[in-house]
């Protein structure tokens, strides 16, 4: 059975925004309410354009799944999440659609494949130690943020791409403005176009100096007719520079809270560190760190969770509400229900990372990071505590990414 846009009841007309959480470990409410509603949902969106809401595990793996629903921002039926989207994202090969999408995603597969990502193992895990060393040897109170969970991924990702880790306060910058929802569509014109600049500058260096590193690679063997255009490569590095290192970092950091907080948790991974992958997909659906991506727009009519979408309509999936769907998880008798966290649960149907063709490139490098960082920081340092109230913990509000703007921690 299907049901038109007029049918949907009118406590749903309220504005739609990758809104904050009433509590920082739960679902906005509005989802849930959605999901066991069942269906899909009207929403508006900043724009003040209507588009559906997928909530619903299944429905979100359906959308993402199917050849009706296209990916390209640059659809002038798109559901965006800024105005500056289809200008800074379109033609980059994540906002292709199959075939050409899969075409040029294969040329980039192999540096995040996880036989690579595994064999930085060991590399990571010196990393690890060598800020837990810096952080012991500076003394607490210390920012676990600053100094641990965002310098951490980003060291991963500049030696991967050939980056100089020097640089960091730059392309940070650049990324923090990218997913910053407050700042002006000039102002984030104006970062984007300074973040190109040092892009272009440094593929050009690539080309001149060539190293053993990604862009070298995607300089000589993926350059071209038959690859990416060279125009395209800045902003591809750009974009991998910030998803390598935007989305783990925060996860780095609100995993450290959950454990902080669920003392049996941390104390059943520092005696079993054996669990640190199961550990890594629970923390991944729990939090959901990306509130109201990815979206798309119909290119044809198809039926969704019993809705019909028409050709033309957008569809924003809540990775969230999917990922803390009863359905989904919890629903044996002896599971832990979705809504509290068990690192022992079997979580890796999550959709954390999105689902099909066009999920997360990085999800092997943000996996092995993860498994990495948690058993190491509280083996070395076992009686890690917050160094504020929890109530006070500086959470992001209004940004495309969820996460702490800073953690205060002593021991």
């Amino acid at each position: 059975m299907t049901t038109t846009a007029a049918e949907v009841p009118a406590a749903d007309e309220a504005p739609f925004f990758p809104a904050p959480r009433s509590c920082p470990f739960s679902e906005p409410p509005r989802y849930a309410e959605f999901r066991e509603a069942g269906g899909l949902h009207q929403v508006t969106i900043w724009n003040g354009t209507r588009h559906w809401l997928a909530t619903r595990h299944a429905d979100i793996r359906a959308v993402l799944s199917s050849p009706s629903f296209s990916a390209d921002v640059r659809n002038p039926d798109f559901p965006l999440v800024h105005s500056n989207q289809p200008e800074h994202e379109g033609g980059l090969f994540l906002r292709l659609d199959d075939p050409e999408h899969a075409r040029l995603r294969q040329m980039l597969t192999k540096e995040f494949s996880v036989k690579r990502t595994q064999a930085m193992r060991d590399q990571l895990l010196q990393i690890t130690d060598e800020l837990i060393d810096a952080m012991l040897a500076k003394g607490g109170p210390a920012d676990l943020i600053e100094d641990f969970a965002l310098p951490m991924p980003s060291l991963a990702i500049c030696t991967i791409l050939g980056v100089p880790y020097e640089d960091h306060d730059v392309f940070q910058r650049h990324a923090n403005a990218g997913t910053d929802l407050n700042i002006s569509h000039e102002e984030r014109a104006r970062t984007q176009g300074e973040a190109h600049e040092y892009y272009k500058a440094l593929v050009e260096r690539k080309r001149r100096e060539p190293a053993d590193d990604m862009i070298s690679r995607l300089l000589s063997d993926h350059e071209g007719p038959d690859g990416f255009a060279p125009g395209m490569i800045p902003a591809l590095v750009g974009l991998l520079v910030g998803a390598g290192h935007e989305t783990t970092a925060n996860m780095l950091g609100l995993g450290t809270v959950a454990l902080l907080l669920n003392p049996d948790q941390r104390d059943r991974l520092r005696e079993h560190p054996e669990l640190a992958p199961s550990t890594a997909e629970e923390m991944l659906r729990y939090w959901s760190i990306v509130s109201t991506d990815p979206r798309r727009v119909a290119i044809e009519d198809v039926e969704i969770g019993g809705q019909l979408v028409r050709k033309g309509e957008g569809v924003i999936v809540s990775l969230i509400a999917g990922n803390r769907d009863g359905r989904a998880f919890g629903a044996g008798e002896d599971e832990c229900p979705a809504d509290r966290l068990d690192i022992g649960r079997s979580a890796r149907h999550h959709v954390a990372f999105g689902f099909g063709s066009h999920q997360c490139l990085g999800q092997n490098l943000a996996r092995i990071e993860m498994q990495v960082a948690w058993p190491r920081l509280f083996e070395r340092i076992p009686d890690l505590r917050l160094a504020v109230p929890e109530d006070e913990l500086p959470f992001k509000k209004n940004s495309i990414v969820y996460g702490l703007t800073s953690l205060p921690v002593e021991w």
